[in-house]
């Protein structure tokens, strides 16, 4: 009952609730993923920035030995700034990695449903009812994952023909 109350009032069934879930994940990890590698190339950029500023600190105060500290601290936080930078990149890569992995995974499973679709469509134009009730069991289980070896599926789905033998002096049709 209250099953069939939820379905009324939400349009989506589960299987497209879980897609669109499945997708609006992928593009939101995707989202992270360009904002990560922008700040990477942010914090990689003012580090850098820090560093040379280390470095025109140092050629600027080379002969005051009371601010001897001051380019090396300078050059110091701009290399830990560039390294968090580098970090950052290399969790994106990481990310991208992984939504590749995950689009060439729904590119499979799409493919799997388009050859069923086109597998289901033959087996429509069959004629013989027990036969394409056998077929589409065949279909439902491949769609399942249950193979069966070729040899079972063919012995059980095509039944077997009886032999011709040719007689002595007889003709082969």
């Amino acid at each position: 009952m209250r099953s069939a109350v939820i379905e009324s009032r939400d349009p989506l069934r589960y299987p497209e609730r879980r897609q669109k879930f499945h997708f609006d994940f992928l593009n939101h990890t995707l989202k992270q993923a360009e904002w990560t590698f922008r700040l990477s190339v942010l914090f990689m950029t003012g580090g850098s920035l820090i560093i040379l500023a280390g470095g025109v600190l140092a050629l600027v105060h080379a002969g005051n030995p009371d601010l001897s500290y001051l380019p090396l601290v300078t050059s110091l936080t701009g290399a830990l700034i560039t390294v968090g930078g580098g970090a950052l990149a290399l969790h994106s890569k990481r990310t991208m990695a992984n939504l590749t992995k995950a689009a060439e995974d729904n590119e499979k499973k799409i493919d799997i449903d388009h050859k069923l679709e086109i597998a289901t469509t033959f087996i429509d134009r069959v004629a013989d009812s027990k036969q394409r009730d056998d077929l589409n069991s065949a279909a439902a289980m491949k769609a399942l994952g249950m193979d069966a070896a070729p040899e079972m599926m063919v012995n059980r789905l095509l039944p077997e023909q009886p032999k011709k033998e040719i007689e002595p002096g007889g003709s082969t049709n």
